[in-house]
């Protein structure tokens, strides 16, 4: 945003501040003053104010003439090729010598055979104006021979803010000359707009209606007839310039500069052009297509605010207006609007259009409920003075319920302000710097006030608001600088937060790295993973206001995300991708308000399983790597899980997946990603997942006690034994038998499989490493040959397995 120097000076005393020094002060003071530049462009300095005395056509060219300029001692004959001008004008004349800021050098020349000692400027050739008609005309009332920058007050510093969301009341001339003002210690001066009453009441000419108080408390409307459109005077147009705003027209310009000046985004429209010559505020209702004055035809959602006539829509409140009640070259009459808009209404219809407007980023964040009538009033004067309208008598000012622009008093207690900010000032000074902020005292009880803050403050909702503002005026770098003191006993984090610092490191020593996802997904995302329609996975909890129809409800699940985050890295090439995310999972409720919210574990990985070396197998990730990932979690929570080879998520392989189990309870699945769901995807690499529901996993790891033993001081035995089996024989299920079946078996792993045509039809055949351990006394062979004979009995018996 961009503030002019000389514009603040209409409200607040200036005068012996230094503006790089006053921008220190307020990037303190919590305004950041990003850049300054100056508004005059270099070169202006020896163009003064002249007066054209002749004016007679060029003896030998049909389109210059010949001027006789006057800089109030001198006379010069100057060649003017313009149009616009006139014997008397006053005019801004450029001497020999002169360099403009287009780079051009002003010398003697001899313009078809007659002489010209200067040049008249337009406002373009100044650097004031993109384009220009003609030469600049200057007002009659200047005197002759004056640098011009310095009658038109060219001279000025442009700040640059950066504004924070939270300081909309600074997003205006005024604002900032209120915060100066306060910083200086100096009276701000707000001159009351007094635009003439005509003879006929507004009232009799047009008609204001709020239908949705809730979004649009209070709207103000005046009435100037019989106005003239046309150029705006050189002032206006350089205040608007100063501010990074193009002129247009008169009308058009004043609704700009008053929003500029005051923070009040203003809107005119065509009286003539309102059916019924009347205003109704409310919602859409229904969905519609509108014209905005960008000559854009927008889809309107049922629930924005319009401002209709009494046939149709005529602008989206707050944002822009329709192409239907513009103002034109035919405009007479015309109705101004000042309105307060509640803020997250404008946000809402904004985001939907994708439409930011000066006017919507205003509102956005909060308007003076307050100033609406004087801004329309000052709107009403400048059309008065500038367009020749004459201003109807009396206001339409429509508030249904006045309280909703009034503010609430906040309890403040100076003792806490000087606990938190580590300051002893008196209540004297903190009196004062709530008075230099129009924070009003409405109760001073001893030790604990009642302060009430101005309308235009909506940032300031409770006591620490009124803390830093404290701390703002009094100074940050004020503030004395001390040591930390910390008192309190060592906090521990909570069982939760280790484990799930555990589980982290594990998956990245494993080689995975985190991923962050939305909450918000598409649904159809989830139909492709194959879940059953009528599963869980579909009680989605719809967003009322969705970002777009591919964030439209909160996730069941997180592979969505990550699928996409592994298609994302495929498409850049990157083909070894290890990722994963612990986030929650939303459920709709069928008994409450609020969704059921589950932690979930998830991951997804394909590619090698080391980086390529000469020294290594060319070995593509499988399932059993992420199975062992799974298990490596769980013991690094002290559990133990189980998988069942049904169950598992449909959108996994057959044979390659699994269901996991902890405690007969299915948490999880686990298994390489079918192919026609990849393909679905626009995946074109095997890709592994597996997703875990962690609250079970975190309960039971937190109510777990921890204990050690020493190690063993007997050599263990080792054996090993091979089965055939059926196909359909699960290792996992031989294994926990096997376990079960002596307390000397302290260990068991599955070493071997094997299937092929020595084997006979439907079999396959299964190895086992057992280990044997007596932590009392040496075990003896025949201990343990006791143990294997029980063992195989109970194989045979239970698998229908022979050893091999």
């Amino acid at each position: 945003m961009l503030i002019s120097w000389n514009w603040m000076t209409d409200f607040v005393d200036l005068a012996g501040i230094d503006p790089e020094k006053a921008a220190a002060r307020l990037t303190l003071a919590g305004l950041e003053v990003a850049g300054m530049t100056r508004l005059c462009p270099p070169g202006l300095e020896k163009v003064i104010s002249a007066r054209i005395t002749g004016l007679v056509p060029h003896p030998e060219a049909d389109k210059l003439s010949l001027c006789t300029v006057s800089d109030g001692e001198n006379e010069l004959q100057i060649v003017c090729g313009a149009s616009n001008m006139k014997a008397g004008d006053t005019v801004a004349l450029a001497p020999v010598g002169t360099r403009l800021p287009n780079g051009m050098t002003i010398k003697k020349a001899r313009i078809r055979g007659v002489a010209s000692t200067g040049m008249l400027c337009s406002a373009a050739e100044l650097g004031l104006e993109e384009e220009s008609a003609g030469i600049m005309i200057l007002p009659d009332s200047l005197p002759l021979g004056e640098p011009v920058i310095e009658l038109l007050k060219l001279q000025d510093t442009i700040l640059e803010f950066e504004i924070t969301p939270n300081r909309g009341d600074c997003l205006s001339v005024i604002g900032v000359a209120r915060e100066l003002a306060a910083i200086y210690q100096r009276p701000l001066r707000l001159p009351e707009a007094r635009p003439g009453s005509g003879e006929k009441p507004v009232a009799d000419l047009a008609a204001i209606e709020i239908a949705d108080p809730d979004l649009c408390p209070r709207y103000v409307g005046r009435v100037v007839e019989e106005i003239v459109l046309g150029e705006s005077p050189l002032w206006l147009k350089t205040r608007l310039r100063a501010a990074g705003v193009r002129a247009i027209s008169n009308v058009v310009d004043i609704t700009n500069y008053v929003m500029l000046e005051t923070g009040q985004p203003l809107h005119a429209f065509d009286l003539d052009l309102l059916a019924e010559r009347r205003i109704v505020v409310r919602r859409a209702g229904k969905d519609t297509l509108f014209t905005t004055l960008d000559g854009v035809e927008r889809k309107i959602d049922p629930e924005t605010l319009m401002i209709c006539d009494g046939r149709e829509p005529v602008a989206i409140a707050g944002i822009m207006g329709g192409l239907n009640s513009e103002i034109n070259d035919k405009t007479r009459n015309v109705l101004i609007e000042s309105a307060f808009f509640t803020p997250a209404s404008i946000r809402r219809s904004s985001q939907l259009l994708n439409l930011s407007t000066e006017a919507s980023y205003r509102f956005e964040r909060g308007v003076d409920p307050q100033a609406t009538a004087r801004a329309a009033a000052r709107a009403a004067e400048l059309l008065e003075t500038l367009a020749a309208g004459r201003v109807a008598a009396g206001v339409l000012d429509i508030c249904p319920d006045p309280a909703v622009c009034e503010r609430s008093p906040i309890a403040f207690r100076p003792v806490q302000a000087n606990r938190l900010l580590g300051l002893e000032l008196d209540e004297a000074a903190i009196r004062d710097i709530f008075t230099r902020l129009q924070i009003a005292l409405v109760e001073d009880e001893p030790g604990a006030w009642q302060v009430l803050p101005p309308p235009w403050r909506f940032d300031l909702e409770r006591e620490v608001d009124l803390v830093e503002e404290v701390a703002r005026l009094y100074g940050y770098d004020r503030v004395p600088v001390t040591e930390l003191k910390i008192s309190a006993a060592a906090v521990l984090d909570e069982p939760e937060t280790v484990n799930l610092r555990r589980l982290r490191q594990v998956l990245i020593n494993y080689g995975y790295f985190e991923a962050v996802n939305y909450s918000f997904i598409d649904p159809a995302a989830v139909r492709l993973l194959g879940f059953p329609p009528a599963s869980r996975y579909f009680d989605f909890v719809q967003l009322k206001n969705p970002i777009s129809s591919e964030m439209a409800v909160m996730r069941t699940t997180l592979l969505p995300g990550l699928l996409g985050n592994l298609e994302n890295n495929l498409r850049v090439n990157v083909k070894d991708v290890r990722l994963f995310e612990i986030g929650r999972g939303f459920f709709r409720a069928a008994d409450r308000k609020q969704p059921y919210e589950e932690l979930f574990l998830a991951g997804v990985a394909c590619g090698k399983r080391a980086r390529e070396h000469f020294s290594g197998a060319d070995e593509k990730l499988d399932f059993f790597d992420l199975k062992g990932l799974l298990e490596e979690l769980a013991d690094s929570l002290r559990l133990e899980f189980k998988y069942d080879p049904e169950g598992y998520y449909g959108c996994l392989t057959p044979g390659q997946a699994a269901a996991v189990v902890f405690k007969d309870e299915v948490v999880g699945s686990v298994g390489r990603l079918h192919h026609q769901v990849a393909e679905n995807l626009d995946l074109d690499q095997e890709v592994l997942v597996f997703e875990i529901a962690l609250e079970p996993l975190l309960s039971a790891a937190k109510a777990q006690t921890v204990s050690y033993q020493g190690l063993a001081r007997y050599p263990a035995i080792y054996r090993d034994l091979a089965f055939l089996v059926g196909t359909e024989v699960a290792a996992g299920a031989m294994l926990d038998f096997i376990r079960r079946q002596h307390k000397l078996i302290v260990n068991v792993e599955v070493f071997d499989v094997f299937q092929g045509e020595s084997l006979p039809a439907g079999k396959k055949s299964l190895a086992f490493r057992l280990t044997f351990q007596d932590r009392n006394k040496t075990l003896t062979d025949k201990k343990v040959n006791a143990i294997i004979a029980k063992l195989i009995k109970g194989i045979e018996a239970q698998f229908g397995g022979e050893v091999r």
